[in-house]
């Protein structure tokens, strides 16, 4: 068997083992492949795509290695005594699947590098972090709304790994997809040709850059969760003499604000009327003269008890 015989059996197990869970997973209420990289809030979830490629990509690297290793015959460079000069001889003879099978030897004897354990645990405890921090700031002061906007789009879900919650690029998140990116290119490349190391050795520049991108979306996601936002308005367009809801993050200051303390909301510059908070919403009513048809775009702004402004939120008066 080829080397690129085995690197194609060892994907083909994977995708028939992704297809495995997704089947047993069919029998609960959510399926796997629909929810592995998805977040809570339905969009893409940059720290989990990342959990999910080095996992896949680490699990074909070492399936491959086991199909070399052990489910083929042994080529005559291997020495499993004498790794070194074995090595050294497949390399002479320019047999990769002999290199492979070195490397598989190794990998039992000598166990997964440190710096797969970066590679492996740093997306995962920035995906916990992030989770804990989401969850966190979001049951304390507001609530993140669910994403209906990219629906089945393949596109604007691959754009959710490095954009913001308002479809904005967000630089934090692009770090972190392009080094890891660089990374896992890297790793494709030095493995499809064996040097009998087994799980190619991965450059400490590369794994800083990954780690310290990921130190940077973990710090980022801390900040921005504390910085209120408006996610939607409903029901629209607003109309007249009619309350509509504010849903967002960090607007009321609950539960910590003052009891008597409001978030003030404008509409292109004017006062609500009849502001209430009830559960980290507001409800409140138009200014006077916002009323018209056809629908009119307005920009909404609150401010929080403490102060902080959000961003221009996009409404419709009628």
């Amino acid at each position: 068997m080829s080397p690129t015989a085995i690197f194609a059996v060892a994907g083909g197990s994977v995708l028939v083992l992704l297809f495995v869970v997704q089947l047993i997973s069919l029998v609960g209420p959510r399926s796997f492949l629909s929810t592995v990289i998805l977040g809570a809030d339905g969009r893409t979830s940059t720290s989990k795509t990342f959990i999910l490629m080095w996992t896949l990509l680490v699990g074909w690297a070492l399936v491959a290695l086991l199909i070399a290793g052990e489910l083929i015959h042994q080529h005559a460079c291997v020495e499993p005594e004498h790794l070194k000069a074995a090595a050294e001889a497949c390399k002479h003879a320019k047999d990769e699947v002999g290199l492979l099978q070195v490397g598989w030897l190794q990998f039992l004897h000598g166990g997964l590098s440190g710096s797969y354990l970066i590679l492996l645990g740093v997306p995962a405890a920035a995906g916990v972090a992030a989770k804990g921090i989401t969850q966190s700031q979001a049951n304390g002061t507001g609530f993140k709304a669910p994403n209906t906007k990219a629906g089945r789009d393949p596109f604007a879900r691959v754009a959710e790994i490095f954009s913001a919650d308002d479809g904005t690029t967000d630089i934090g998140d692009f770090q972190y997809m392009i080094f890891n990116l660089i990374a896992a290119v890297y790793f494709v490349v030095q493995f499809v040709q064996p040097t009998a190391d087994g799980l190619p050795p991965m450059p400490d520049t590369l794994l800083g850059l990954t780690s310290v991108s990921a130190g940077l979306y973990v710090g980022k996601k801390a900040v921005s969760r504390s910085q209120p936002a408006v996610t939607g308005v409903f029901p629209q367009p607003i109309r007249a003499h009619e309350r509509f809801t504010i849903l967002g993050e960090g607007l009321t200051g609950e539960p910590t604000a003052p009891p008597d303390a409001l978030p003030q909301v404008t509409i292109d510059g004017a006062p609500a009327l009849d502001v209430h908070v009830a559960d980290g919403k507001i409800t409140a009513m138009l200014p006077p003269g916002f009323a018209g048809a056809p629908p009119t775009v307005r920009h909404l702004v609150v401010m929080n008890p403490y102060g902080g402004i959000t961003a221009s939120f996009d409404v419709q008066c009628q």
